[in-house]
């Protein structure tokens, strides 16, 4: 019950966080440099997140990702340059993504961030709500419309077809 009501208020929260108003139309895949993919670890294979890095960096692209990692703490993941991870020691109370180890990824000026999150997460909508990205994507959420600029309807179970929909709208 409680981590019902965490959420909830969580979300309202994020509802209430202003972004900043923008005036530029969608760009088309083809002419985008540098793309953010957050999505959660559970959900996604490492042979997936891999396929999904080389579709971008195949095109010329620079591409950055983060995994939410469902656990207290997460010293057995080693970033790198191209892949970060935040767990539940990065949340607020509700639930809310904050900190240092998000910091960076949320102030990058992506020309795309995709939001891999297949069941409304608000550890992972928060990410989307925050970022300074031109624009944001992710799967719709009635809950989470604050959250993307473009939201896909999909009926994907798995974080990689939910991908595969994704770009189709935007290529």
């Amino acid at each position: 019950m409680l981590t019902n009501i965490q959420r909830n208020i969580g979300r309202r929260i994020l509802a209430r966080t202003s972004q900043a108003d923008k005036f530029e139309r969608l760009k088309k895949l083809k002419y985008a440099r540098k793309i953010g993919v957050v999505y959660n670890m559970q959900d996604m294979t490492s042979e997936h997140l891999h396929k999904i890095i080389h579709h971008f960096e195949s095109e010329g692209k620079s591409v950055f990702t983060l995994g939410f990692v469902n656990e207290k703490d997460i010293d057995n993941l080693l970033p790198n340059y191209k892949e970060s991870y935040f767990c539940n020691a990065d949340l607020n109370f509700w639930k809310i993504p904050h900190g240092d180890s998000i910091s960076k990824f949320i102030q990058e000026d992506f020309d795309f961030l995709i939001n891999l999150d297949l069941k409304g997460a608000i550890e992972l909508q928060g990410i989307s709500t925050f970022s300074v990205a031109k624009t944001r994507i992710g799967k719709f959420f009635d809950d989470f419309v604050f959250a993307h600029d473009l939201m896909v309807k999909s009926n994907s179970q798995e974080a990689y077809g939910l991908f595969i929909d994704i770009t189709r709208h935007i290529k």
